[in-house]
């Protein structure tokens, strides 16, 4: 098959590694690369030490016009060229950029690294943010951008903050005020770097923008909102734009609201019950897709290590008639399984010959004050997941539940 017959409808996602490792082998011969069908991803170098994840590389893909495919695939390529990291700050320190990214999907890519052990940190240098997005620290060379881990730092001779205060630096030279008003009281920014998320952390550039009042959303890497958090119609606007870009993009960042105190964006929520309901939307949204990719990848390595464990699934249900949303898993007698954190839970008896089935609802709360003793949280886990071996009795958690109707 040639590559413009390739080009014409969208490959399967076999097809599209195997594009892709001949396209690698062409710029870089005699480099290893394996493609792990399982973790859809590409594993480069002798040891598979350089991961490169598939899954929204590939969703980029098919969602480009045919025209643009053969250019995405040129830059996803050139992306994946390793730019080499200098071995000295003086050569790098020009080229540090803060990064802010979904704890999501680095919570995706700890799992997905060679031999870490399930349970301990990521190899990556992430920084705490807010509770749904990370800070990193990346390397933004000619062809790449590469993230490194504290062993970089070491290797430079110098610590964190220096490191982080030259990328801070690197950002303010990099951004001028360049916005857009895509809606009423709402601006965004428009500088198309990959960058626009990052400049959340220049509280400046939003007071200047949005007056003295701004509140602010990132809900992809390439978007920066702004609206006054005086202009109630302003911040429903820019909520539901954040919602229109959820719903289309496939790199999100958080479904969060900040305000700036003391220099630094914090979670906000107004007391706008519109605003705080599409926000909960939002958020349940985001971590429907976390969850989604996670279980996936935790279920191929049980099946690898023969661990009989079930990944529970986080599920978004709609009460059609109130228009009503909630997040909702199951936990099942005599089944070990991890639990997402949901607004409501179903415990489920089977019948079994000795037992009479049963469903019990119960609102999270209810049932963690209830049953958390029996409710183990997994370390450095992004969104929350609990092991839960034993069961509960549901005696006492009756007069709990929900009455579905």
């Amino acid at each position: 098959m040639s590559l413009f017959d390739f080009f014409r409808r969208p490959p399967t996602p076999a097809k599209y590694a195997q594009l892709l490792i001949k396209q690698l082998a062409i710029h870089q011969p005699g480099e290893s690369v394996r493609y792990d069908e399982a973790g859809f991803r590409l594993l480069v170098g002798a040891n598979g030490g350089h991961v490169i994840n598939l899954h929204n590389l590939y969703s980029e893909y098919c969602a480009a016009s045919k025209a643009d495919r053969v250019l995405q695939l040129e830059r996803t390529v050139a992306s994946m060229q390793p730019s080499g990291i200098p071995a000295s700050f003086a050569e790098a320190r020009a080229h540090l950029m803060p990064a802010l990214r979904g704890r999501g999907m680095m919570e995706y890519l700890r799992l997905m690294e060679p031999s870490r052990e399930p349970g301990t940190p990521s190899g990556f240098l992430v920084l705490p943010f807010s509770r749904d997005a990370a800070l990193m620290l990346v390397y933004d060379g000619d062809d790449a951008m590469q993230s490194f881990g504290a062993d970089q730092l070491k290797q430079w001779g110098v610590s964190l903050d220096e490191a982080l205060a030259a990328a801070m630096d690197n950002l303010r030279d990099a951004t001028v005020d360049r916005f857009t008003q895509v809606a009423p009281g709402v601006h965004a920014g428009d500088w198309g770097d990959a960058y626009d998320s990052s400049r959340l952390l220049l509280p400046d550039l939003a007071h200047r923008i949005a007056g003295a009042n701004p509140l602010a959303m990132i809900p992809n890497r390439g978007t920066l909102l702004l609206a006054s958090g005086n202009d109630v119609e302003g911040v429903r606007a820019m909520v539901a734009l954040a919602q229109r870009i959820a719903d289309e993009d496939t790199r999100p960042v958080s479904a969060l609201l900040y305000r700036f105190v003391d220099g630094r964006p914090v979670e906000h929520l107004p007391e706008d019950a519109q605003v705080r309901e599409a926000l909960a939307r939002l958020d349940r949204q985001y971590r429907h897709g976390d969850y989604a990719a996670q279980k996936e990848t935790m279920d191929e390595l049980h099946e690898k290590d023969g661990s009989d464990i079930f990944v529970a699934t986080y599920k978004v249900m709609r009460i059609e008639e109130s228009g009503e949303e909630y997040s909702l898993a199951s936990w099942t007698k005599g089944v070990d399984t991890l639990l997402p954190r949901t607004d409501r839970v179903a415990l489920f008896v089977p019948d079994d010959g000795e037992e009479q089935k049963e469903l019990l609802v119960l609102p999270w709360d209810a049932l963690y004050a209830a049953c958390g003793h029996l409710m183990q949280p997994l370390p450095h886990a992004f969104p929350e997941r609990y092991r839960v071996t034993a069961f509960p009795d549901l005696a006492p958690l009756r007069p709990l539940a929900l009455n579905l109707g």
